[in-house]
């Protein structure tokens, strides 16, 4: 989707990120926002589309694609805002036309959606254009990025762009494009987009015969896109297509002498070959004024890192999933959304410290540290392994949505006690370390004291003395964050040190 070949011109000013350090340096960390999450805006329509051409051998295969994607969001401090294409959307794309009816997935994705805690809007046309202007205007909320593979978003002037470039088990990264970055180093702006998509085809049109995304990329280096729409939107006035005019020999001239040198070389049999038409003003108005929402409709919406809806998720997942009675979604929410609850406990804890002092937060929701480590699956982002503290009622409610239709005849709440009574106390989450330092360091420094107890009682007794000044020092030293604030803590190897 988008315009072919524009990824790859824009490969000089790509970021290579990982997603976990965005959701947890850059959203929970660094926290612009307020938020202590990364907003993130998706196309919704890419993601059903995608999941469609995967291959699948299980109960609705789209549904176990779109459920693995949202828990890979749902895991960190990210809020996603999903937007789907609405009624005002072209007719046409591709030379095709579109069908007005929603895609066939879009109700159930969109309970889906609802169930992780996530966000969705429908927009008035295209998502694409909803979405850029939720990063350049916040309307109807204001995200930090777009996550998508159409690179037609840069059309529509979105100013930070995602393009995921894995996310299996072993890596969960993406590019990241901005239009600072784009403008500083390429000398490209929306104008200058527009022009490409006329000339090396995009959604709306197949551009122009014989030119490649090469030739486009030069002449709008050249400015001749500045020209186009300055002119369309100063210039022409009441007489569009003598201004066209004018300007379509600008382009052959171009094309012609390369006086420039943006071109790759000349090109005069394409500069003979440019039609009278060209460019199309409704496709240049499509690109220009696509439909979106009003700036005067209110302010932004307000969005945050909400807790899931575990029962209508469960209900979800015994209608849609051969997984779903009820042992099978206790398994599976155990490995997909127990990191993602720490996660969320972490981020209101945190927000409680930033608005108020530390005697205001809630029980931790980590029972205790057990463990460590700094894997390629999160870009080797430090983290800590975690055993949960959530209370077996909290689970049950969940199951109490569900009909058992999927169930054993006999047996089911068995079962389900056996569970809760034998796999929930062994349950593990990994979660980032940076999070759990920043809001409960006692939790961190425990771990770190009994890890280092642990070691000096490996070691071989030293020789006993009886003058306990030549005693050599059994205390450690580390330093930790809290709240923004280096702390440096003591831990005694003994009793009697202190």
């Amino acid at each position: 989707m988008g315009i072919p070949g524009l990824w790859k011109q824009l490969k000089t000013i790509e970021q290579k990120i990982s997603l976990h350090d965005l959701a947890v340096k850059t959203g929970f960390i660094g926290n612009a926002t307020g938020k202590r999450a990364f907003c993130v805006g998706i196309d919704a329509s890419s993601w059903m589309c995608r999941a469609c051409a995967l291959p699948g051998y299980t109960e609705s295969p789209e549904l176990v694609t779109l459920f693995a994607r949202c828990s890979r969001l749902f895991g960190l401090p990210f809020i996603p805002v999903f937007i789907f294409d609405g009624p005002a959307r072209p007719s046409i794309k591709r030379g095709k036309v579109v069908k007005g009816d929603d895609h066939w997935l879009t109700a159930s994705f969109q309970s889906m959606i609802e169930g992780f805690g996530f966000y969705w809007f429908t927009a008035p046309g295209e998502a694409e254009a909803t979405l850029s202007a939720m990063t350049s205007f916040g309307i109807p909320c204001r995200i930090d990025a777009i996550l998508t593979d159409d690179s037609d978003v840069f059309v529509f002037g979105a100013e930070v762009v995602l393009r995921i470039r894995s996310e299996d088990n072993e890596n969960y990264s993406a590019s990241r494009y901005s239009a600072f970055d784009i403008a500083q180093q390429l000398n490209l702006s929306r104008p200058d987009f527009i022009l490409i998509a006329l000339l090396a085809g995009g959604d709306y049109s197949d551009g122009l015969e014989g030119c490649g995304i090469a030739i486009a990329y030069g002449l709008a280096q050249a400015g001749l896109g500045q020209q186009l729409i300055h002119g369309l939107n100063v210039l022409a006035g009441a007489d569009p297509e003598a201004f066209l005019s004018q300007w379509r020999v600008a382009v052959q001239r171009e094309l012609q002498m390369n006086s420039s040198g943006k071109l790759p070389h000349r090109y005069p049999s394409l500069a003979a070959k440019i039609p009278d038409d060209f460019p199309d003003l409704r496709v240049i108005n499509l690109y220009l004024h696509p439909t979106i929402a009003e700036l005067e409709c209110g302010p932004p919406i307000a969005l945050s890192l909400n807790a899931p809806r575990l029962g209508a998720l469960a209900r979800f997942a015994e209608v849609h999933f051969a997984w779903g009675d009820s042992v099978g979604i206790l398994t599976h929410f155990a490995n997909s959304l127990f990191g993602g609850l720490v996660v969320r406990g972490l981020v209101d804890a945190a927000l409680t410290l930033d608005n108020s002092s530390p005697f205001g937060l809630t029980p931790s929701i980590i029972a205790s540290v057990v463990g460590e480590r700094a894997h390629r699956s999160t870009g080797f982002l430090a983290e800590l392994r975690l055993v949960p503290d959530i209370h077996p009622d909290f689970l049950t409610v969940a199951l109490d949505a569900i009909k058992g239709q999927r169930d054993p005849t006999d047996g089911a709440k068995a079962a389900v006690a056996e569970w809760i009574k034998t796999r929930l106390p062994k349950i593990r989450a990994w979660v980032p370390r940076s999070m759990v330092e920043l809001v409960y360091p006692s939790l961190v420094l425990d771990y770190v004291s009994a890890k280092e107890m642990k070691k000096t009682r490996k070691k071989p007794n030293s020789k006993c003395h009886s003058d306990t000044a030549t005693l050599p020092k059994r205390y450690s030293v580390r330093n930790l964050t809290h709240h923004g604030r280096e702390v440096l803590e003591l831990v005694s190897d003994s009793d009697g040190e202190f």
